[in-house]
């Protein structure tokens, strides 16, 4: 099991975190042309091609668990659900990895210009539903924590999980990255 650095474990089902994922393949990703299961394995691919670790390649597929119908919070952003529901059922860092992909967008957009060109139109606009781009403060205080780096790496591989038919985990990678914990 993972261990967070308090120590505490845990220790949902496998078979239960599947399900969450298996209930996102029919939902649309925000008008991008792959589903949020097709993204989520997506982004576990694209951490794990940029050299995440198994705890942070488990984060990129469970960034936007969230949504998955049988965690969604009405009011709450999918961020923070996922955030919590990871920091419970996972370990610390993978909830903060989780609620962290949406603020990492806003701090990317002002320490790297180009990053904001190469967003979708679709994350165009949620950017600004987010509050866009973060302000000097809320820049520095996200690159103080000891986690950020990894924040903004798992912000690029769901920025580069909108792909049809791009490559992605299978639901084996994952089982096995769930097993090691």
């Amino acid at each position: 099991m993972m261990s967070d650095k308090a120590g505490s474990t845990h220790a949902i089902p496998t078979e239960e975190v599947v399900a969450l994922l298996e209930s996102m393949a029919d939902l649309p990703y925000l008008g991008e042309p792959v589903s949020q299961l097709e993204h989520s394995l997506q982004a576990g691919a694209a951490m794990r091609a940029a050299g995440g670790d198994d705890e942070a390649v488990l984060a990129a597929v469970l960034h936007d668990i969230g949504r998955a119908p049988a965690l969604r919070t009405k009011g709450e952003p999918h961020e923070i659900t996922g955030q919590r529901w990871c920091a419970e059922e996972i370990s610390e860092r993978a909830g903060y990895l989780v609620g962290a992909h949406v603020p990492a967008k806003r701090v990317l957009v002002v320490i790297d210009p180009a990053y904001g060109d190469e967003l979708s139109s679709t994350s165009v606009a949620t950017l600004r539903t987010q509050g866009g781009p973060a302000s000097k403060d809320e820049v520095d205080a996200f690159l103080a924590h000891p986690w950020a780096a990894d924040a903004l790496e798992l912000r690029r591989a769901d920025d580069a999980a909108k792909v049809p038919g791009g490559d992605a985990l299978d639901m084996d990678e994952v089982v096995a990255l769930l097993d090691v914990r």
